[in-house]
């Protein structure tokens, strides 16, 4: 099986990538840092070669957008595309307004996802919500917060190793998958 994984370099990208790795499936990777950047549709095509997208990386339209690029090439085929969401996308309440694009972001993927699913198409999509995960970007939205907040989440963060392992057994499971979420 050959797998595809968005922001591959960092977080929970990099996890799912050395994880694949590690357990022998051919693995590839696109981040900004290697010029696949998900803001370019023209960098496109380069998954579908594949059997799976792990859409990880963010952008505001980027994800979005490469989930009905692939999906549009992928209907007819038994492939998998694993969206990577997030348990905060319903909850604004006490959330930095600044973080309002990524919520709409993240609800309007799993919109998509669920559409695509309850449509029965052979490519299966998929949506991983993790609740707080320690990476890099979220370290970056949480300076926003209030240090009492920011010590509270981090002790009850996960680490981007477990998401790796739930979005591994999405791609390994002959069931079908809507929907799993982690909540801390």
């Amino acid at each position: 099986m050959k797998i595809f994984v968005t922001g591959h370099t960092s977080g929970i990208g990099k996890a799912v990538y050395n994880l694949a790795m590690k357990q022998g499936y051919t693995v590839a990777g696109g981040s900004r840092r290697t010029g696949f950047d998900i803001s370019n549709t023209n960098v496109y095509s380069k998954v579908l070669d594949y059997d799976v997208l792990v859409n990880n990386a963010y952008h505001y339209t980027g994800q979005l957008e490469l989930l009905k690029f692939v999906h549009s090439h992928w209907t007819n085929t038994p492939k998998k595309i694993i969206n990577v969401g997030s348990w905060h996308k319903d909850t604004l309440l006490g959330r930095p307004l600044s973080r309002l694009n990524y919520n709409v972001a993240k609800k309007s993927l799993e919109t998509y996802s669920f559409w695509i699913s309850d449509n029965e198409t052979l490519c299966k999509s998929m949506m991983y919500n993790p609740g707080y995960v320690d990476t890099p970007l979220a370290r970056e939205g949480m300076n926003e917060w209030p240090i009492s907040n920011q010590q509270h989440i981090l002790e009850q963060s996960m680490d981007a190793e477990e998401c790796a392992k739930t979005i591994l057994f999405m791609i390994e499971s002959k069931y079908k998958i809507k929907e799993l979420t982690h909540t801390y």
